[in-house]
């Protein structure tokens, strides 16, 4: 490959434009309208009207110059072309960092040789070379309340063209021309100086001036970028719940695709992995597995620790999920997923029981210590829950045990038995409270009519909405007692599943009727519901 020649590249930069194009079809034949003279096509062809995180975007780079195509095909090797993504929030927030607000923010970066291009054709006049890269749009490290993504492309010399043309005239000194005399070369003589190799050129007595930069000693790319940014939403909304055993992690994987996307999302893998651990998949589908927007699908891993690993590990490992897809729009669009994320789940062993105290009487507690926990202990154990407190006096204990697995939209019943260990007569009253969660940006309603539009894309659920519940309670409240000191007594609390996965079932809140003293279980059973 010869070196460039960087006087030839600037004059091949000013008579060429770099365009970079997102058609929205996935087969649009760019050589094909060039080869019937249609070049002008190319740019009016209908561009797409948003992109998604964690997609392979498909883009289209067309050079066009006037220069002539044989020696357009010697200089290409020697040529690089570096395509890049960046998001920027279309409506920049007062608050907060205005750096991170208003600026641009990289997702990702290639760079490919510029002779790996798909044609070069010549229509008249002009040359055009056609490259088709793909680029992974990652999710951005900052939160942008509208993010729109823009992709910019040069075309430079490569870089290891660029270190050798930095080289390539070096300022060798003149043949056969004696080197400037040494003014200090007399001191050489003084037997206190011997052996100091001091020097002093003749030509540094003479102030020179620096030379001044030259322009051309620095070769500006041909840059293109496309013409607007596009807006950008997730395409597949992922989170993670854990639920700890004896002697291993369940954890349940829920994938919701979009309710934006008007079109067919076909999961094709989903893959777990958990360093110095086992993963066993516990869900029973096939894959690939089609869903529409606003579908669910839940997948159960079983997390054990490795036994063949006989050195000790950390409690704390990383957890990496992949997950890959393709959506093909109602638009016409085909868009290919990957989905990288990393998480932790704590292998570590649950302790055998959780204790609880009283708290202070509910008359005199405010609303946010009557909705918290006392809880001492942070273990939990499957499928049963068993709190005492620790003053024998007060002492009772209740055993609270359900199903491992229901079925959506089918009721169940969880067994509580209480058991007085105090030693006067108790009364209580057992509550069953649900905390609703903050409903995420993949429930907004949308339809499929309006799905295509960037007005609707943009909807943002307002602040105080809320996600639907896993479970309906049947039961929400009962009365226990009078119960006799060393006397036990056993009830049934009825849900009912409108979800699939790991079901929250709230908080069991127990009230002394005499005390006016509470107690918030929070380690219920864990339940996963198939559907």
């Amino acid at each position: 490959m010869a070196d460039p020649d960087p006087t030839y590249f600037e004059a091949l930069a000013k008579e060429s434009h770099l365009d970079v194009l997102l058609p929205r079809s996935p087969d649009f034949d760019v050589v094909k309208l060039l080869r019937g003279g249609l070049p002008d096509d190319i740019f009016r062809a209908p561009a797409r009207r948003n992109l998604f995180f964690d997609e392979q975007a498909n883009i289209v780079l067309v050079l066009r110059t006037s220069e002539a195509q044989a020696r357009l095909q010697e200089t290409l090797p020697s040529l690089e072309i570096v395509l890049s993504a960046h998001a920027t929030d279309a409506v920049p927030q007062g608050g907060g960092n205005a750096a991170s607000a208003s600026g641009k923010h990289d997702l990702d970066s290639k760079t490919l040789a510029a002779d790996t291009y798909e044609q070069l054709v010549t229509v008249g006049d002009k040359a055009y070379v056609v490259w088709r890269p793909s680029l992974r749009l990652s999710r951005p490290r900052v939160r942008l309340h509208r993010p729109a993504i823009y992709f910019t492309a040069n075309l430079t010399i490569a870089n290891e063209n660029t270190r050798g043309l930095q080289g390539a005239h070096p300022e060798y000194l003149k043949s056969f021309e004696p080197l400037p005399a040494n003014v200090l070369e007399p001191l050489q003589f003084d037997p206190a100086l011997k052996h100091t190799g001091l020097s002093l050129p003749e030509s540094r007595i003479t102030k020179v001036a620096p030379r001044a930069p030259r322009l051309h000693d620095a070769v500006k790319p041909i840059r293109g970028a496309t013409r607007r940014a596009f807006p950008a939403v997730l395409a597949l909304f992922t989170k993670i719940r854990y639920s700890s055993l004896p002697d291993a992690v369940v954890a349940s994987l829920h994938l919701e695709t979009s309710r934006i996307i008007a079109g067919v999302v076909t999961i094709s893998r989903v893959a777990v992995e958990v360093s110095h651990a086992k993963v066993e998949h516990l869900t029973a589908f096939n894959l690939p597995l089609a869903t529409q927007g606003g579908d669910e699908t839940v997948v159960v891993y079983k997390i054990y620790r490795d036994t063949r690993h006989t050195a000790p590990i950390n409690n704390t490992q990383s957890l990496s999920v992949t997950v890959t897809a393709k959506a093909l729009l109602d638009q016409g669009s085909t868009i290919d997923f990957e989905l990288n994320w990393q998480a932790q789940v704590n292998l570590s062993t649950p302790q055998a029981r959780s204790e609880y105290h009283w708290s202070g009487p509910l008359s005199g507690m405010s609303a946010h210590q009557r909705g918290s926990s006392t809880q001492s202990g942070s273990g939990t154990i499957s499928f049963e829950a068993t709190q005492k407190s620790t003053a024998d006096e007060n002492a009772i204990m209740i055993s609270i045990s359900g199903p491992a697995t229901v079925a959506k939209d089918s009721e169940f019943a969880i067994d509580l038995q209480c058991s007085n260990q105090s030693s006067r007569t108790r009364r209580f009253v057992v509550l069953v409270l649900q905390h609703r969660q903050p409903k995420t940006a993949s429930s907004t309603q949308a339809t499929a009519v309006d799905a295509g539009l960037v007005a609707k894309i943009f909807s943002v659920p307002p602040l105080e909405s809320t996600k639907p519940l896993d479970v309906y309670v049947r039961s929400p409240e009962f009365r226990v007692g009078p119960l006799a000191s060393g006397a036990c007594f056993e009830a049934q609390l009825w849900f009912r599943t409108v979800s699939t996965g790991l079901l929250n079932l709230g908080t069991a809140r127990i009230l002394d009727l005499d005390t006016r003293q509470v107690i918030n279980v929070r380690e219920l059973p864990d339940i996963v519901a198939l559907g």
